[in-house]
C-alpha cells in the first residue's frame, strides 16, 4: 500500500498521470471540492465553531499536499521567537503516528518523551531542533493546545500545517508557497496537489515564497496581485547548513563530504530538492532511493539501502533530518550515516514578517 500511495503521489506532483486516470479522478476531485466549499460555509456560518485559546496563535500552511518547507519554516520562528525572550509552544497533528486520535507530548522542552511512531516524523524534528520549547501532537488542535498550555507557560503557540484548520482561531495565518511548484497542475486533490481552491490564499495574513531562486519572478508577481497589498510577502529558500553524524551527532560542515560518493536516500515530498542539494554541495550520488512522504522504514528497505553501498568507498549514506529520526537507532556499524541539515534564509521581506509576527503575538 505504501508504495502505491508512494506512486500515486509521484505522479500527482508530477502533472504525469495518464489521460484516462485523470478523467476517472474529476468527478472525485468535483466532490472533494464541493465537500470543502461547504464546510468552509458552515464555519462562516457559525455552525460549526473556531475556538480560540489563551494565548496568541501562528498558522504555518500551505494550499499544496506536502514538500513547501513547512517544518524547517517552523523551526526558524520557534527558535526566532524564543531567541526574541518568548515562550513557545509547537502544536501539531503528527501526520503518519501510529494513533492519530491520541493528544501526546512530545517534548517537555527539556527532553524527547516520544519515539516516531507515537508522534510523526516532523513533530520529533522540530523538537529535536527546538530545544527549550515543548511539542505536542493531536488531531484536534484546540484540545491539544489547551493541554499544552494546562502544563506550560507560553507567550505563543505555532501551529503547524494548520491553515486548513478552521476550527481553531489564529492570530497570523502564514501561507507558504513552493516557487518550484507552485500549485502544481491547479486541480484539486485526488487530481492535483491543492486541498483546497487558489482562492484561499485570501485567508492568509502573510504569505512566504519558498525555494526562491530569485527575489524576481513571476509567482511573486502573482501572488501580489492575488493578495491583499497591506499583506506582507517574504521571499526565503533554504541552504544546506551541513551534515549531522548520526552516530556521533557531530555538525560537519557543508563542504565536508565533497567529492565523496555515497548512497542518498529520502521519504520527502519533494525529493528532487534534496538531490539536487546534495549535488551542489559537490557530492557523487552513486545511487538514489526515493520513498513516499513519511515513509516507514522496514528493515527490508533499510537493508536495500545499506547493500547499495556495495559500490561506494568509504561507505556512506546521506539522508534528511526528518528521515534520520526514524532511522537514528537502526544504523550498522560498518557504515557512515549523515543526515543533511537544511535551514532557511530570507531573500527579501524578513523586517516586514517579522512586524507582523511580533504585532500578532504582542497585541493577542
Amino acid at each position: 500500500m505504501q508504495r502505491l500511495i508512494m506512486w500515486f503521489q509521484q505522479h500527482i506532483r508530477n502533472g504525469t498521470l495518464s489521460p484516462a486516470l485523470d478523467l476517472a479522478l474529476v468527478p472525485f476531485a468535483f466532490a472533494y471540492g464541493v465537500g470543502g466549499r461547504f464546510r468552509s460555509y458552515l464555519y462562516r456560518l457559525g455552525f460549526l465553531k473556531t475556538r480560540s485559546l489563551s494565548c496568541p496563535v501562528i498558522s504555518v500552511g500551505n494550499l499544496t499536499v506536502g514538500g513547501t518547507g513547512k517544518t524547517p519554516l517552523v523551526i526558524a520562528l520557534a527558535q526566532w521567537l524564543h531567541n526574541q525572550g518568548k515562550r513557545v509552544g509547537v502544536v501539531s497533528r503528527g501526520y503518519g503516528r501510529n494513533d492519530e486520535k491520541q493528544i501526546l507530548l512530545v517534548s517537555d522542552g527539556k527532553k524527547i518523551l516520544l519515539d516516531s511512531q507515537k508522534a510523526g516524523d516532523e513533530p520529533i524534528l522540530i523538537a529535536t531542533r527546538c530545544p527549550g520549547i515543548p511539542v505536542i501532537v493531536g488531531t484536534n488542535r484546540y484540545a491539544a493546545g489547551r493541554q499544552l498550555l494546562s502544563q506550560f507557560l507560553c507567550d505563543v503557540l505555532i501551529l503547524d500545517d494548520g491553515f486548513q484548520h478552521l476550527a481553531l482561531k489564529r492570530d497570523a495565518n502564514l501561507l507558504l508557497v513552493d516557487e518550484e511548484s507552485r500549485f502544481g497542475n491547479g486541480y484539486l486533490l485526488p487530481r492535483g496537489p491543492l486541498r483546497e481552491p487558489s482562492i484561499g490564499i485570501e485567508r492568509a495574513t502573510a504569505l512566504i515564497v519558498t525555494r526562491a531562486s530569485s527575489t524576481k519572478n513571476s509567482v511573486i508577481a502573482q501572488l501580489c496581485t492575488s493578495a491583499s497589498l497591506e499583506m506582507p510577502i517574504a521571499i526565503s529558500n533554504f541552504f544546506l547548513a551541513g551534515f549531522v553524524n548520526l552516530r556521533t551527532g557531530e555538525l560537519l560542515s557543508p563542504e565536508a563530504l565533497s567529492g565523496k560518493r555515497c548512497i542518498a536516500f529520502c521519504g520527502i515530498a519533494n525529493p528532487n530538492s534534496f538531490s539536487s542539494m546534495l549535488e551542489g554541495a559537490g557530492v557523487t550520488i552513486h545511487e538514489f532511493l526515493s520513498f513516499s512522504d513519511h515513509w516507514r522504514y522496514t528493515s527490508e528497505d533499510l537493508q536495500t539501502i545499506w547493500n547499495s553501498t556495495e559500490g561506494c568507498s568509504p561507505k556512506l549514506v546521506i539522508t534528511t533530518e526528518k528521515d534520520a529520526v526514524k532511522i537514528c537507532h537502526r544504523l550498522p556499524a560498518s557504515l557512515e550515516v549523515v543526515a543533511a541539515r537544511m535551514e532557511l534564509e530570507w531573500k527579501e521581506g524578513q523586517e516586514s514578517l517579522e512586524e507582523h509576527l511580533m504585532y500578532a503575538v504582542n497585541q493577542g
